[in-house]
């Protein structure tokens, strides 16, 4: 790639002199369920020693009216001003080993040149798998087990998941096609979705970004702060669980979720056999059996005790607000030292 080309997205003073064979990357804009990949990524950055190596030029990427900057307010007078941007920071996890973390907002625009620049920034840190992280609205309970589902370029690399059948045309976020793109280039290219009950898919959901946490760290084999973000969800859930207990409706619906949760067949986890086609009254009565379900389903959708004003931010366990805040600016100089184990960093003497 052209030196002028590659450098025009970036804002001054990148540096890709160091190396890390593992990219993890969000991008908000797109479905995130549960805010669970945004999440995860904020609470590695705030848990782990890390630098900013790259920050791109919002000017061109970023439409302001979109992402706006948000501005602090005090003593009538505006004090403080945070430019919604998208950065690349290097990380080092538990054992010492550098990883890479992309986030900020999804692009706005120039998608094409976007993606031919982090081509590049891959090739030349050496990357050799990449991880995007979303979580995605699913009929199950928040009282069992997150679910997570992998997909990517190299099939023999995915763990064995229920069976596919056809073909999805959906629209595409930044983090999809950076996945498609790397993968085509011969990358592990991988996507990890959690699965975020429904009804809370619209507040912060640490759960999910924890199960997406534990998943990533079998994947790639990064020592990451699991405990930390666990902590938070055993938190969340104990408050859940409180607000659908004042709820007969809410209980009800969770108990549904439940009961399809634990029918699960075992053979659901993995390739299903094929089977033959079903008659037309086969068809009828499986047809009939799936309405019934969605209508119980619909009837209890809406839950008054769950919704997103109600549910409370997991920021006393260690994990920040997950909200569409802006992100807070780090400039500094090279990885900072730890300072006991996944403290917030403070500033040097």
């Amino acid at each position: 790639m052209d030196a002028d080309k590659f450098d025009s997205l970036l804002a001054p003073g990148a540096d890709f002199s160091g190396h890390a064979d593992v990219m993890l990357h969000h991008l908000n804009g797109a479905m995130d369920a549960g805010h669970s990949g945004r999440g995860m990524l904020e609470h590695l950055v705030e848990a782990l020693p890390h630098q900013t190596i790259a920050t791109f030029n919002s000017d061109k990427l970023v439409d302001f009216r979109s992402h706006r900057p948000w501005l602090s307010f005090s003593d009538w007078k505006f004090t403080e001003v945070e430019m919604p941007e998208i950065r690349l920071d290097l990380l080092s996890d538990d054992n010492d080993r550098n990883f890479l973390v992309l986030h900020g907002p999804e692009p706005d625009a120039q998608w094409n040149l976007f993606l031919e620049t982090i081509q590049e920034i891959v090739r030349r840190l050496g990357v050799r798998q990449t991880v995007g992280v979303t979580g995605m609205p699913a009929g199950v309970p928040h009282t069992r087990p997150t679910p997570v589902h992998l997909h990517g370029a190299r099939s023999e690399s995915l763990p064995k998941q229920p069976k596919m059948v056809g073909e999805m045309i959906l629209p595409a976020g930044m983090d999809q096609l950076i996945e498609f793109t790397l993968g085509q280039t011969g990358l592990d290219a991988v996507g990890i979705i959690a699965a975020v009950p429904y009804y809370l898919a619209e507040g912060d959901y640490p759960p999910a970004a924890a199960a997406l946490m534990s998943a990533v760290a079998a994947k790639t084999g990064l020592a990451l702060p699991v405990g930390d973000i666990e902590a938070a969800s055993a938190l969340t859930l104990g408050q859940i669980n409180q607000m659908v207990e004042q709820s007969e409706e809410a209980g009800h619906i969770v108990e549904i979720l439940e009961q399809h949760f634990d029918e699960a067949e075992p053979m659901a986890i993995i390739e299903t056999p094929e089977e033959p086609l079903p008659t037309a009254e086969e068809l009828g009565a499986r047809l009939e059996e799936f309405l019934k379900r969605a209508d119980r389903l619909n009837r209890g959708a809406k839950l008054s005790n769950l919704n997103e004003e109600s549910l409370p931010v997991a920021d006393a366990s260690g994990i920040s607000s997950l909200r569409d805040t802006p992100y807070e600016k780090r400039n500094i100089e090279r990885l900072r030292p730890r300072r006991g184990r996944h403290r917030r960093d403070t500033p040097e003497d």
